[in-house]
């Protein structure tokens, strides 16, 4: 999927599930503490209103990156818009 696309509302899982935003994606983030240390793997979400393309859910994950106190040390080195999921009504 290119970056810049929206994806498919196929492609988007619906789920009843109580979060607090419509959308949620699981992004895949690779880190590390310092060049020539290990990579550390994990995911992230990041909750939206609206619908994201990745090119955005990557952006919103390095506006946040800061924010969660654990990562502010670490770089990024790669990022993989994972799942992207819709709350449907309950």
């Amino acid at each position: 999927m290119r970056k810049d696309y929206y994806p498919a509302t196929k492609a988007i899982a619906d789920v009843e599930w109580a979060l607090s935003e419509e959308y949620m994606y699981k992004v895949k983030v690779e880190s590390r503490l310092r060049p020539g240390e290990p990579l550390t793997e994990r995911f992230v979400n990041i909750m939206s209103d609206v619908p994201m393309t990745p090119a955005m859910v990557e952006q919103g994950v390095i506006e946040k990156w800061s924010e969660w106190e654990d990562y502010t040390a670490e770089t990024i080195d790669k990022m993989v818009v994972w799942t992207a999921v819709h709350k449907t009504i309950e």
